[in-house]
């Protein structure tokens, strides 16, 4: 009998074991959706810094270098001499066209904007400004080389309105931070308050250059004018989507002392700026206030180059090129 018994726990111990064991232990796993994304953005990169070398457009070299470098996994920095997979300016058959590589760049573009939408806050945060550069320096050549200008993503559109009702404020992650002063914490509600007082200033500052500029310029401004009236509405609509108190509208701002002589000038700067709000507010939201962040993000970048101010190879984004790792070795640089 207890042999019989013994004999039945042990077929137990086996069949509850082979239930235990999963399956697939053997399969490696699929890499996550960023890592997916930064390496492919890598890919693409690479391969139009070889494209960008052979037409000799320094600096788009020079933009695309540093994207690839940023790009790079953080273990590839010590690993300078292995070879990637992308062709170097030699190893290209044919010289690549000024219409080709300009499309894709911009199709290049479209797809790190597309990915910025799903990929982890910082790594999507990333994407959207590498994308961002992109899209622009396809603009830029574009009209240097007289081709047509490449289609852009739509411009960001108003929030839909909030849920039924909104929970009373606990704690100060949904309170507003004092107007003047600039917030501190690295989450959602602040984002989301230092795009609401970037469109505010934005505003004011578009206002008062209406009556400085000349007429031609003066035009733009009031395009744009309207279109920052448009972007603070829907940031503020942004705000009550996540029950968040956002900062109130103030009377006035203090403009730089170069405004009366350089006003558009002062613009681009100003433009420029806000990118590292609309930049931050990617990386911290998800879902269509990210997409809605992502639209802001490219449509201040533009505004800015139009003024005169280049955003460079990041967005949005402060990093120090000089501090970046080495390509590896087989990868074209300038």
């Amino acid at each position: 009998m207890r042999a019989l018994l013994l004999a039945f726990l042990a077929v137990l111990v086996l069949g509850v074991g082979a239930v235990l064991v999963p399956r697939d232990a053997g399969r490696p796993q699929a890499a996550p959706f960023s890592e997916t994304a930064r390496s492919e953005a890598l890919s693409s990169t690479e391969t139009l810094l070889g494209s960008a070398s052979l037409l000799e457009s320094t600096d788009t070299v020079m933009l695309l270098t540093s994207q690839a470098q940023a790009l790079l996994q953080p273990s590839s920095s010590s690993a300078s001499n292995t070879p990637t997979a992308s062709p170097s300016p030699g190893a290209t058959r044919d010289r690549p066209t000024r219409a080709g590589f300009v499309s894709a760049l911009a199709l290049s573009a479209s797809r790190r904007l597309a990915d910025a939408a799903n990929a982890d806050g910082g790594m999507a945060r990333l994407l959207a400004a590498v994308g961002t550069a992109q899209l622009l320096e396809s603009s830029r050549l574009a009209a240097t080389w007289g081709l047509p200008v490449p289609a852009t993503p739509a411009e960001a559109s108003t929030a839909p309105g909030p849920p039924p009702s909104c929970p009373a404020p606990s704690g100060t992650s949904t309170t507003a931070p004092t107007p003047g002063t600039a917030p501190t914490k690295a989450d959602l509600p602040a984002a989301l308050a230092a795009v609401v007082s970037s469109e505010q200033e934005a505003i004011y500052a578009y206002q008062v250059a209406l009556t400085k500029l000349d007429a031609k310029a003066s035009a733009t401004a009031a395009t744009w004018l309207a279109r920052h009236q448009e972007l603070l509405r829907g940031a503020e609509a942004q705000g009550r989507l996540h029950c968040i108190a956002t900062p109130p509208r103030e009377a006035g701002y203090r403009l730089p002392a170069t405004f009366a002589a350089k006003p558009g000038l002062a613009l681009g700067s100003m433009e420029a700026s806000s990118l590292t709000a609309y930049a931050d507010l990617v990386a911290l939201s998800e879902g269509q206030t990210r997409q809605w962040a992502i639209d802001g993000l490219v449509d201040a970048a533009k505004r800015s180059q139009a003024w005169g101010t280049p955003v460079g190879p990041f967005a949005g984004l402060s990093i120090d090129n000089t501090a970046l790792p080495p390509l590896p070795t087989g990868t074209a640089a300038p």
